[in-house]
Formats: C-alpha cells, structure tokens, sequence
C-alpha cells in the first residue's frame, strides 16, 4: 500500500487581500481533487487566522513563525494596497514570514495585486511600503502581478502545479551509514574482570552493572516549562534578527545570546533562571532588541524603522495623543521640518523623535 504525502501550504497576506487567501484555497482544494490519485500526494492549506493556536509563551508573530512558517513546505504571499502592521522585527507580519520561510530554504510564491480601486489610498504610508517591498522583491526574485482576480486565479493555478510537481520530485536526503573497522581482539578473565586487546593495548572492563542515573529535580522556583519555551521563543526572535542586521549564522547568534543571558542572570544554565526575574529578563530582551535595532540605521533602514515607529506609536497612544496635534509641536520642540508621517524622516531625525516621545511618555 502506498503511503500518501501532504505539503503543508501557508498562505500569507494582509487583510485587504482576504478574497485572494479565498481563492488559493479554492485552487488547491481544486488541484487535491484533480491530482491526488495520480501523485499520491495532497495540499493542506494553512492561515493565521484558522490556523494559529492562541498563546502567551511568546511575541504573536513568533507563535505563527513557529506554529505554521517553520512546517510549511511552500509558502504565498499576496499583496494588495497595503503592507500589515510592524511586528517590531519587520515591516509587518507578512514580510517577517517571508523572510522567516526564505532563511529555511522554503519556497516563496509572492504576488502583488494590480487591480485598480476608484476609492481613494486610505493610507498613503501603507502604498509607499508595498510599492517599496515590490521594488526590493524584484531586484532579488521574480514576484508576479495580476490585473483581476480571475487572472489569479487562472495564473496560481498554473503556477501551484508547477511548484509542487519540483517539490514532490526533490527527492529526501539519506544518510550513508559509514562502515567501521573491524576490530579483532580476545578476551580473557574470570568473575567481573575481563582483558581484551590485540596483543600491544589492553582494555579493563569491569562486568558489574553500570550505577544508577541521578536525577535532579529543577527547584520550583526555577522557570516553568512554559516559562522556558518563552524564553527560547525570545532567543530565537532576537536570533533572526541579528543575523539579519549583523551578518553572523542564526546558529552562532543563538548562541551568543544565550551566553549573554546567562550571565546577565548569573546562571549556569538558564532553566536554573528564577520565575521571579522573569520580568527582568523580558527587559533585558527588549534592551537587546533595541540595541540590534540601532545598529541597522544605516545598513538596513526597514529594520531600525520598524523597531522605532511602532514604540513612538504606542507611546501616542498611552498619552492620547494624535498626528495632527503632536507632530507640529515635536517639530518645534526639535527645531526640525514640520513632518506629516514618521516614514518620511531620515534615521537621525527618527531617533530624536523616538527619544523625545519616550521622555514624553515617561513624564505623562
């Protein structure tokens, strides 16, 4: 009897391209019924929104990063007018996930829609992102455009046999099991002490049974296990982004950080870390994070930009303040151009704001 084959496919967007997400899902459940007996294989289609499993153990983005984007063996990507919302570590949660499926060697189909809307951009930042990402995307890949929705519909499916057909063809790497030398050796001995050698080394085995494994159970004041999948989900995030930001392996940031947590709690291994100082390592993540990101104002700006616009956005919020009235007073208070969007200013001037709002914030 066969064994039958599923592909995990994410579908990746934001909300303004829901009826695109419906029709991926129509062509694969489409392509399952066409195709499954001839290939033995079929498509699961997965999506944040009825996918994803509610969580706290970690940053939202980081929950789906590891829940769907890790498990996926294809990933699309759709793009309308508008962009998504800044995770902290991109532009917006689609973007992340992207980068997160092209930094495991998972395959990215990335769309950009071209159907025209008589309604007016509702947010000109959102545009600019997309216009932006879609410049970036087609100097290292081949994204696709489409005029209407039939047209995506006709060329997705075209595109998705395609892409799964390379897919079922890679075939799975197996590991060559090396041979090892034989080895001929006599053994001579009585009751618990045995000699064996080849004549110009010997070996002393003793017979007796090995003594028992000590295990020690973790203090109960130590992190949870849920505690500690936090924790690793933190150290995975800051991870990803310094590889991004400062050139270095995942694996070697990962454990760079690790160390750097450590010793920042005086630990030996970070499951001895106290459940209490668990606020206190949460602050040293975000110290991290905003230390990473300050190092990517100038190599890349996306990155720094999406750290700092969301914490001046919060920090607004909290005090209730809006555009209209805080960016004219900022400009002032900076003695810099009057600004209407955060977007437009250049890494040094976002700086300034993001450290007079901070202050701001502090003194409301």
């Amino acid at each position: 009897m066969k064994k039958t084959k599923t592909f995990n496919v994410m579908l990746c967007g934001p909300g303004d391209v829901a009826k695109e997400i419906a029709i991926a899902r129509e062509v694969i459940a489409e392509w399952n019924q066409q195709n499954f007996e001839s290939l033995n294989c079929g498509l699961k289609d997965h999506h944040w929104d009825t996918d994803a499993v509610p969580s706290m153990a970690a940053r939202g983005q980081a929950v789906i990063n590891h829940d769907l984007i890790d498990s996926a063996d294809l990933v699309v990507a759709i793009f309308w007018r508008r962009l998504g919302t800044p995770t902290g570590l991109h532009d917006s949660g689609t973007v992340e996930e992207i980068t997160r499926a092209q930094s495991r060697g998972i395959p990215v189909m990335l769309y950009f829609s071209k159907i025209e809307d008589t309604r007016p951009v509702q947010d000109p930042d959102q545009w600019d992102m997309v216009q932006a990402f879609e410049a970036k995307a087609r100097a290292s890949g081949l994204p696709w455009t489409f005029q209407s929705r039939n047209d995506f519909r006709k060329r997705f499916a075209d595109h998705l046999h395609k892409r799964v057909l390379e897919i079922v063809a890679q075939k799975p790497k197996t590991k060559v099991k090396k041979s090892k030398p034989s080895i001929e050796q006599n053994a001579t001995g009585t009751g618990n002490f045995q000699v064996a050698g080849d004549g110009n080394a010997f070996h002393v085995k003793l017979s007796s049974t090995r003594p028992p494994k000590i295990v020690i159970a973790p203090s109960p004041e130590c992190l949870t296990p849920s505690e500690q999948r936090r924790v690793a989900a933190w150290i995975e995030e800051l991870a990803v982004l310094m590889e991004a930001v400062e050139g270095k392996t995942e694996a070697k940031s990962r454990g760079q950080l690790w160390n750097r947590l450590k010793s920042y709690c005086d630990v030996q291994k970070y499951e001895q870390i106290e459940s209490s100082k668990l606020p206190k390592v949460e602050d040293w993540v975000r110290f991290v994070r905003r230390e990473i990101q300050d190092k990517a104002r100038s190599k890349m700006p996306s990155v720094f930009r999406a750290g700092k616009i969301p914490a001046i956005k919060a920090s607004m919020q909290r005090m209730g303040r809006t555009n209209e009235d805080y960016y004219p007073e900022i400009a002032v208070r900076l003695k810099m151009r009057r600004f209407s969007s955060l977007k437009d200013l250049p890494g040094k001037d976002l700086e300034r704001v993001y450290r007079l709002v901070l202050r701001d914030s502090k003194a409301f």
